[in-house]
């Protein structure tokens, strides 16, 4: 990953941190419901991001990017890491970077790349973040950029870590799951 893109990541986070947008993804009581009773910790619906991912590519006449679930297990790995250590970072805690957790995962495509947020725990918010042409968005120009076939994203915690990847033989992939948008 280039570091511009981890510092603009970190700084855009930073910001919606700021502004409010960032909390705890931990279970917390559910407002107006039986004392005791639970709501799940926030999970991002990575088919629908995708799909707003795609939507954007196709008006641009890009194929969509098709999911790799053992990208986004990667990424999830990644991210629960980054969330025990309370950073972002590119190496984990084991001293493995995107290259060697990917390859360790079975995953051999000649592009990758990675992208590394936090503050974001709306679906919505983060679709938006990543969706957005501003020319300081650095994972805008790769998610745009027809080298790259497959997605990953993985999150825990407020941080998230997108896995872009290019074809490969090996590369196992789903098409994103779309519902019919709002």
């Amino acid at each position: 990953m280039k570091r511009t893109a981890m510092a603009v990541a970190t700084a855009v986070a930073s910001m919606a941190g700021l502004a409010g947008t960032a909390a705890p993804a931990t279970a917390v009581d559910v407002p107006g419901s039986t004392p005791g009773v639970v709501a799940p910790a926030y999970s991002p619906d990575v088919d629908w991001i995708t799909c707003r991912i795609n939507e954007e590519r196709t008006a641009r006449g890009l194929p969509g990017l098709r999911l790799s679930d053992t990208a986004s297990r990667v990424g999830r790995d990644h991210a629960r890491d980054m969330a025990d250590q309370g950073e972002l970072a590119s190496v984990g805690s084991d001293g493995r970077d995107l290259r060697t957790r990917l390859n360790d995962a079975g995953l051999y495509s000649a592009d990758a790349e990675e992208y590394l947020y936090s503050g974001y725990h709306h679906d919505g918010y983060f679709a938006d973040m990543v969706t957005d042409p501003d020319p300081g968005n650095d994972i805008f120009p790769a998610l745009m950029n027809r080298k790259f076939t497959a997605i990953g994203i993985g999150y825990d915690r407020t941080y998230w870590d997108v896995n872009l990847l290019g074809p490969h033989r090996k590369l196992v992939t789903r098409a994103p799951v779309c519902a019919d948008t709002e």
